[in-house]
């Protein structure tokens, strides 16, 4: 099953993880989205949900028919299923954790995998300390972002630009050798990194990947920005 990327207008921005100098943002997709792309794709009768509660946790299963009246008529099942767990929100619980399932297991269907390939997206900020971290000095910084522009080559995001209120505040074109995993990170990329290295959270992430000084930045790969990334969104 090959699925189109997602368009500019059906992509959403969050805060992730927000240190000394600003905060990073990620992108992600709602349910309604998953649901439409799925409509479009095998029509409202060509695909279903279940959710399943194991041991406490909710799980979700997208099932797409895949099969013909005759696979029926021999008994074999004609749907194809793939299952995810979700996570807690912070207001309705069991609401949160239907919802993510249902959105992680559309993306093991493959519906905006591609969002996984964003670059490391920095925005900087007015901060201040609050316990063992920042917050954002006015809430009002992390509102308002819109993915503007969006292309792709070869499954990944090759263009990205984001607004906020219509003013440019994110620019993104990937070279050529940015789609190798084990290629440098781009210099604008290195540069933002060592920006938030300046918070120490930040800092002990990156000494816990071994990278320690500003040559070390400058030398990390694109699939080691994708686990940093990863490890500031869960820290």
């Amino acid at each position: 099953m090959i699925f189109r990327p997602l368009k500019a207008d059906e992509i959403e921005c969050r805060i992730g993880s927000v240190g000394a100098k600003g905060f990073t943002m990620l992108l992600y997709k709602d349910a309604r989205c998953d649901m439409n792309i799925l409509d479009e794709t095998f029509t409202p009768f060509g695909w279903q949900r279940a959710h399943r509660e194991i041991k406490g946790t909710v799980y979700c299963g997208v099932g797409i028919y895949h099969g013909s009246i005759a696979d029926a008529e021999q008994g074999l099942n004609p749907w194809v299923w793939k299952w995810d767990a979700g996570a807690e929100s912070y207001t309705e619980k069991e609401k949160g954790e239907a919802s993510d399932s249902f959105k992680r297991a559309c993306v093991n269907w493959g519906i905006g995998r591609e969002l996984y390939t964003a670059p490391l997206i920095f925005i900087r900020a007015k901060t201040e300390p609050v316990g063992n971290g920042y917050r954002l000095s006015d809430k009002r910084d992390g509102y308002g972002y819109k993915v503007a522009q969006i292309e792709y080559e070869g499954g990944r995001i090759s263009h990205l630009v984001i607004t906020k209120n219509g003013t440019q505040v994110f620019t993104f074109t990937a070279d050529k050798f940015m789609e190798d995993a084990q290629a440098p990170i781009c210099e604008k990329q290195a540069n933002a990194i060592l920006t938030m290295a300046e918070d120490e959270n930040t800092k002990a992430i990156l000494n816990a990947m071994g990278i320690r000084t500003p040559s070390d930045v400058k030398k990390m790969t694109n699939e080691q920005m994708a686990e940093f990334i990863r490890r500031c969104n869960n820290a």
